[in-house]
């Protein structure tokens, strides 16, 4: 092989590799741009902010489990609870960061601007602000509904038993 030969494969190699690496820094640069996005939809959505107050729960919880035993550390464990609780907050965020993941895994970026841009409408607006009531409405008449229904499947499966000869 001449050297002119060897000089030439070494430049593809080198162009190749150069193609390669602007790729897959480009395809890093659109994943970060692209989580940024499902992280903006993720506040605007009002869906991080369901987050909040998560990490007080779980230091609460610890100090009942431990003061059910030890009720004299009562306020030990609350001067605990201040010193921990900026550590575990910060887990908070990568909570969120991990479900920021999940909408960029199911959702092209288009659909993220959408829905982005939809939250950023007034009725997006509204919809944060009102969703949590309508969830429980919605989960209060399920539950009546559910009831009302076994109750009329089970008086209907009776009437329909009765029909055969069967007293259940």
């Amino acid at each position: 092989m001449t050297f002119h030969a060897t000089l030439r494969r070494v430049g593809v190699a080198a162009a190749f590799a150069l193609a390669a690496s602007t790729g897959a820094a480009f395809a890093q640069a659109d994943q970060a741009a692209k989580l940024k996005l499902a992280h903006d939809v993720i506040e605007v959505s009002g869906a991080a902010s369901s987050f909040d107050g998560i990490i007080p729960i779980f230091l609460d919880e610890a100090k009942r489990t431990f003061v059910r035993t030890r009720p004299e550390l009562s306020k030990d464990f609350d001067e605990v609870i201040k010193v921990l609780e900026p550590e575990f907050e910060k887990r908070r965020e990568q909570l969120i960061n991990d479900v920021a993941t999940v909408y960029a895994e199911r959702f092209t970026d288009a659909e993220l601007a959408d829905i982005k841009a939809f939250y950023e409408t007034a009725s997006g607006k509204k919809l944060v602000t009102i969703l949590p009531s309508v969830l429980q409405a919605s989960y209060e008449r399920t539950n009546a509904w559910s009831r009302q229904m076994s109750q009329d499947v089970v008086t209907r499966m009776r009437e329909e038993m009765r029909k055969k000869g069967h007293d259940i």
